[in-house]
């Protein structure tokens, strides 16, 4: 608990975790989703995700938030475990907005990158 403190007091703690969504590692990234689906739940939590999604946007020279995890959601179908944790940790994201707006926002930035054709076709390619 004191822990979880610590990490929701310093935003660039949550940054570095984000930043650990690189990692070739598909038990790691499904690691790093799992801890950053449980702080997007916390109060607060929420603006400190997207906010530590903006970071990963600008250190890893993104167009669009939510690109790279995209791109692993996509080549990592194989690994079941990673899958879970995406979609666990894009649900959350969405669904834990009160705002409707905000919310229908969100998922619009996962339908960009193509989530609902990867979903309902396995279309490997956004569009």
């Amino acid at each position: 608990k004191s822990g979880f403190s610590l990490v929701m007091n310093h935003p660039a703690c949550v940054n570095e975790i984000t930043l650990s969504l690189n990692n070739k590692n598909a038990r790691t990234k499904a690691l790093v989703l799992e801890l950053l689906a449980a702080v997007c739940l916390v109060r607060g939590g929420h603006d400190i995700i997207l906010a530590a999604f903006d970071n990963f946007k600008e250190v890893c020279g993104e167009k669009n938030r939510f690109e790279k995890l995209m791109e692993y959601f996509r080549n990592e179908d194989t690994n079941i475990d990673f899958m879970v944790a995406c979609m666990q940790f894009i649900n959350i994201v969405v669904h834990s907005v009160e705002n409707m707006n905000f919310r229908v926002f969100l998922q619009y930035e996962f339908t960009h990158l193509g989530l609902d054709n990867y979903l309902e076709v396995g279309d490997p390619a956004p569009p």
